[in-house]
């Protein structure tokens, strides 16, 4: 039989896809990429914003149009928080929630058609086995590999309703860490990604408990090989000590992407978040004092409800004096049960959409800066596709950088590149010394 899988989301969602698509193919189901072709279509949904609900809405709604008689399976996070809607669209055979997600492979041989969606959801939707029965995908798809060592949040921060689509805080244990870096290691990757739905978190759950920092201590006494890069982290979470790792250890990237979203004081208390402004330029100023190519990204959020021109202009400017490599720029987007949906003070539609092209246009002056603070250096790419004229890669520090085909170069190798010029948002580079 043979499977189509659409992802919608998170580096957790794309994780979890991989896996599943890797324990299908193990039983001896073919993987397809075309709705037509598939007997099963399965939507890994994504409810972190309004538009990731829609575009989960889509796909269920493009299989059932396309192949009626597919069995068509929605499961993750929408799934999770709001299997109701969900089985209000006609044609979905199964919901299945995120606690249920990983057995999906001993259930596909008793699963058929439905007159009406069965569901099969769990009010706990985190537990250990959610993170231990996923393993890595042992395949070489991508030149980076994604490993999931956290699921679940404790935060509860106002505006977000993650916690209630994955649960409390789970984490991998060190040793089983270790263990699956060492297998996606063996398999040849060259650079692997720690991620988890609050990454910052891992090991607070554990007996007795562990700290990022101190994880990833271990694994550079692993004398593991590859590169590792880290998903996102809140800045209270970016310690003296993780600092200090990054100086003391090349095998880790010096990239961070930082959960900002907001650089005014007031509503980074409105938002439940516990840090400020002045800790995330501590944090900024140290990390470019040691690295001055430290590739820095953010996250933020426009439009927070009670959100002032003062409180955006806050926002602006931190980004702005603030010598970040990019930012991801995300529209409020109102979740059902969180605090957040109380408020009374919306900011209106038209507003949210001018601060945003703002910080859009200053997301473009900050790759611009970056691209020349790297001009003209040496630097590290993993190339990972080929184009018709050309590689690309990532560099250490999280360049997306073009260089001229060449017989001599092979997708997942690691080589040196003399970064040349910028052009319509793309960098190029050369191949150093040839």
């Amino acid at each position: 039989m043979k499977i189509v899988i659409f992802t919608v989301g998170c580096k957790v969602n794309q994780y979890e896809s991989e896996s599943l698509a890797f324990l299908f193919t193990q039983q001896g189901y073919t993987i397809v990429s075309k709705i037509e072709e598939a007997d099963i279509c399965i939507v890994n949904t994504c409810t972190v914003t309004h538009r990731a609900d829609y575009d989960s809405r889509h796909y269920l709604r493009q299989i059932i149009r396309k192949n009626p008689n597919a069995i068509c399976i929605a499961t993750g996070c929408y799934v999770q928080t709001a299997y109701r809607k969900l089985a209000e669209i006609k044609g979905i055979d199964y919901l299945i929630g995120n606690k249920e997600k990983p057995n999906l492979p001993k259930l596909l041989p008793y699963l058929k058609k439905q007159p009406s969606p069965k569901i099969l959801v769990s009010k706990q939707p985190t537990t250990l086995d959610t993170l231990i029965c996923l393993p890595p995908a042992a395949s070489i798809k991508r030149t980076r590999a994604y490993l999931k060592i956290q699921d679940g949040c404790n935060a509860f921060c106002r505006y977000c309703i993650v916690p209630y689509a994955r649960g409390r805080t789970r984490s991998l244990p060190p040793d089983e860490v270790i263990k699956r870096l060492i297998f996606l290691e063996k398999l040849g990757f060259k650079e692997i990604v720690l991620t988890g739905i609050h990454l910052g978190e891992y090991g607070k759950d554990l007996t007795p408990p562990i700290s990022l920092t101190r994880l990833l201590y271990s694994i550079k006494n692993s004398n593991l090989k590859a590169r590792l890069r880290l998903s996102s982290l809140n800045p209270s979470e970016i310690t003296k000590e993780l600092i200090n790792l990054f100086i003391s250890w090349p095998n880790l990237c010096p990239h961070l992407h930082i959960s900002l979203q907001s650089g005014s004081k007031r509503i980074l208390q409105k938002m439940g978040r516990n840090y400020t402004p002045e800790l995330f330029k501590e944090i900024v100023s140290t990390l470019i004092q040691h690295f001055p190519l430290f590739a820095i990204g953010i996250d933020v959020i426009v439009g927070f409800p009670g959100e002032t021109e003062n409180d955006f202009e806050e926002t602006y400017y931190l980004i702005k004096e603030t010598p970040i490599a990019y930012c991801h720029i995300f529209s409020y987007s109102e979740r059902p049960n969180t605090l957040a949906a109380r408020y009374t003070e919306k900011v209106p539609l038209e507003i949210i959409q001018k601060r945003v092209n703002i910080l859009r246009i200053l997301d473009k002056e900050k790759r611009a800066k970056f691209f020349e603070k790297n001009k003209n250096k040496i630097l590290n790419l993993l190339i990972e596709t080929k184009n018709k004229n050309y590689f690309k890669g990532h560099t250490e520090n999280y360049l997306l950088v073009r260089i001229p085909e060449s017989e001599r170069l092979k997708i997942n190798t690691i080589v040196p590149v003399k970064i040349v010029y910028y052009k319509n948002g793309n960098i190029y580079g050369n191949i150093y010394g040839s």
